[in-house]
């Protein structure tokens, strides 16, 4: 019987679109997972931090979408920085976001933990943190459970600062990026936070901001705007995805010669 012939990877790059050191700085990650948590809550911090555009990814593998912002197209996963803030003692903090408004085939997400993992250790990243979401069927009464799993490098943080240790298994993108953090120096962290399992869950996402901001004292991560508004957003949100639902049955009835509803 012949040899199977080894599948080739497509490739995955990262572009850059402004040389800026990123030495000592630490990368939090979040991709569209169960509670949109990643997703909020990196969306909020590159609003809330003013976080200026460095990066992005690119694969022929992704779906053929893009992000439209005033009528200008960007890429769907992202790479962002905040400005360099710097204490008394001269030392600095900086923060580096990958949001992504898309989910990557499940064939592709090892090795886009990998590509990930690598381009943070050549900017010279210090820490990497990972956000995941734990569904569950009904609303969380009070702050959601965030609990933290690491890498050997990073294994130390956990007891540093008191995060609850994660015991279980991670799957997605987060498993993706745990397990290519193995073996590595650079300490490489996953916060898996419960979320609702049907719509984005805000208090989930600033539970998760508030749980990293003790690694980055010098930045100002204030969630309570996001508190605040958690209603309205997971409002908003039921409505968008209930009207999605409805446009897409309409869709599958109607005629497909004409355009589609976003068109008109």
């Amino acid at each position: 019987m012949a040899a199977m012939e080894a599948r080739s990877l497509p490739e995955v790059r990262v572009v850059e679109t402004r040389d800026e050191s990123l030495k000592g700085a630490m990368m939090v990650i979040g991709f569209p997972t169960h509670g949109l948590v990643g997703s909020v809550a990196a969306s909020y911090l590159v609003h809330a931090l003013d976080m200026s555009l460095v990066a992005y990814l690119t694969s022929e593998e992704f779906p053929p979408t893009v992000i439209m912002e005033e009528g200008v197209v960007n890429a769907p996963v992202r790479f962002y920085a905040s400005k360099l803030v710097c204490g008394v003692d001269r030392s600095c903090d900086q923060l580096v976001v990958v949001i992504a408004d898309i989910q990557p085939p499940i064939g592709m997400l090892n090795q886009l933990g990998r590509v990930l993992l690598d381009w943070a250790e050549s900017k010279g990243v210090q820490l990497v943190i990972a956000i995941e979401g734990q569904p569950i069927e009904s609303e969380v009464l009070g702050d959601a459970r965030v609990v933290a799993m690491a890498n050997r490098a990073a294994a130390p943080l956990l007891e540093r600062y008191e995060f609850p240790a994660a015991n279980g298994v991670v799957t997605g993108l987060a498993g993706g990026i745990m397990l290519g953090a193995i073996g590595r120096v650079m300490p490489v962290l996953c916060l898996v936070a419960q979320a609702h399992k049907d719509y984005p869950d805000a208090r989930a996402a600033a539970k998760v901001i508030e749980t990293v901001n003790p690694l980055v004292p010098l930045l100002v991560l204030d969630t309570k705007p996001l508190r605040e508004k958690a209603r309205q957003i997971e409002a908003e949100v039921r409505k968008t995805l209930q009207e999605t639902r409805e446009s897409v049955s309409k869709m599958r009835t109607a005629d497909t010669g004409g355009p589609g509803e976003m068109y008109r």
